[in-house]
């Protein structure tokens, strides 16, 4: 039972991690330390972006769910301030490219294998060592 309300309390105290950094987004400065500060906390990446997601973790949250909510609190804020949004996040895939495509290709004949095959089992694992191998590593 102790477990239940020591998590919880981590809970809590992670979330009011988070309503701070909004409060700090919403009424302090913009580009004040704190300021931006809290807006590395949601939308930066780094060691910012490694502690975005152990809170998110802590709350059961996805760390995106944290940036999304972020970003959405801080172009409020430029919004209300009259200053322009930020430029929007590019996914991996849209700065180096498409991924290449994978092609399946038919594997060998099945015939020519058994044809080939000198005394081993077809279970085999090919990367095993040899007997030779391992007379040479007992020795």
């Amino acid at each position: 039972m102790a477990t239940g309300k020591t998590d919880q309390s981590y809970r809590v105290l992670w979330a009011q991690v988070v309503l701070q950094a909004k409060a700090d987004l919403e009424h302090e400065p913009v580009d004040s330390i704190l300021f931006n500060q809290a807006a590395a906390f949601f939308v930066s990446g780094g060691e910012w972006g490694v502690s975005r997601a152990t809170v998110a973790d802590c709350l059961d949250m996805h760390p995106d769910d944290l940036y999304r909510c972020g970003e959405r609190w801080i172009a409020d804020r430029r919004e209300r301030d009259g200053l322009p949004p930020l430029p929007k996040r590019t996914s991996p895939a849209q700065k180096h490219g498409p991924l290449p495509r994978l092609v399946a290709l038919p594997g060998p004949n099945s015939q020519a294998k058994k044809g080939r095959q000198t005394g081993s089992s077809q279970g085999a694992n090919p990367f095993a060592p040899s007997r030779a191998q391992m007379d040479r590593v007992s020795a």
